[in-house]
């Protein structure tokens, strides 16, 4: 192999690992998770006025989003911040779901 090979060879291996990709990624999530709580806080809000209870799936959906993404951290890096923060989303996750599943289901626990 010549070196024009070795460096097509290592840029095509590298392709999307640069820091302006990853930057990319990261913001597009942020901005994903901003926007999706905000549309949970309408729907909760239009929920609210027009029927005087919350629709919890909504809520459920979106944390289960963030509980994801902050167990994959979790496991990946394996640092207390993104433990703990799996931890708090998942319950919170967990809770939604709980209250999703018992207004499914038309059980009053």
């Amino acid at each position: 192999m010549d070196k024009d090979e070795i460096l097509m060879k290592s840029r095509n291996e590298n392709k999307g690992r640069d820091m302006a990709t990853i930057e990319e990624n990261k913001n597009s999530a942020r901005f994903a998770i901003i926007f999706g709580f905000f549309f949970m806080a309408v729907l909760g809000f239009l929920s609210l006025a027009t029927q005087s209870k919350m629709i919890y799936g909504v809520a459920a959906m979106e944390f289960c989003i963030v509980f994801a993404m902050n167990i994959f951290n979790a496991v990946k890096k394996k640092e207390r911040k993104y433990i703990i923060m799996s931890l708090t989303t998942g319950i919170v996750f967990l809770m939604f779901t709980f209250i999703t599943v018992c207004e499914i289901f038309n059980i009053h626990p």
